[in-house]
C-alpha cells in the first residue's frame, strides 16, 4: 500500500484529523471514529507496518508499552467492567486500516461486543487433545528454528 493513501499515515502527518490522547516519537493514539464502546481508542506506530509480521519486535514492544499506558488511562478515567486489546492482521481477522494498529475497548457488562468465541461450541477435532498436542509439536519445532 502507498503510504500516502493509508489514513493512519495521513493522522500521523498532520493531514487528517484525529483526537489525540497520547504521542511519543514512536506511537499515536486516539480516539476511534467509529467506537464499539465509548472510551473505544487506537494505538498506532507513526511508521507504517501493514501487519504485525512486518514490524521489528522492538517496534512491536514500543506500540505495547503505550497500549499498556493508554488502556492504564481508560481503566482509571471510564472505570469499564474490564479491557479487551484486538490487534488483528489480515481481512479474515478483521483488519480493516492496513497499518498495524491495537483497539483499546472498554468492555461493559451486555455490550454483546462480538469478539469471544463459544467455549461450548461442539466441534469434535477443536477439542481433540492428539490434535492440539500434535499443533502444539509443530509450533515448538517451528520457533526453535527461528530463534
Amino acid at each position: 500500500m502507498d503510504t500516502s493513501e493509508c489514513i493512519f499515515c495521513k493522522i500521523v502527518a498532520g493531514i487528517s484529523e484525529c483526537h489525540e490522547i497520547y504521542q511519543d516519537d514512536a506511537t499515536l493514539a486516539f480516539m476511534d471514529i467509529h467506537p464499539a464502546n465509548e472510551g473505544h481508542c487506537l494505538v498506532i506506530p507513526k511508521e507504517h507496518f501493514e501487519q504485525v509480521f512486518d514490524m521489528p519486535p522492538a517496534a512491536f514492544g514500543t506500540v505495547a508499552s503505550t497500549v499498556r499506558k493508554v488502556a492504564r488511562a481508560v481503566n482509571e478515567v471510564l472505570r469499564p467492567g474490564g479491557i479487551s486489546l484486538v490487534q488483528a492482521n489480515g481481512e479474515l481477522a478483521g483488519q480493516s486500516v492496513l497499518h498495524v494498529h491495537v483497539h483499546v475497548l472498554p468492555r461493559r457488562a451486555g455490550d454483546d461486543l462480538l469478539i469471544n468465541w463459544d467455549r461450548a461450541r461442539d466441534d469434535d477435532q477443536r477439542f481433540d487433545r492428539d490434535r492440539i498436542a500434535e499443533i502444539a509439536e509443530r509450533l515448538r519445532s517451528r520457533l526453535r528454528g527461528s530463534v
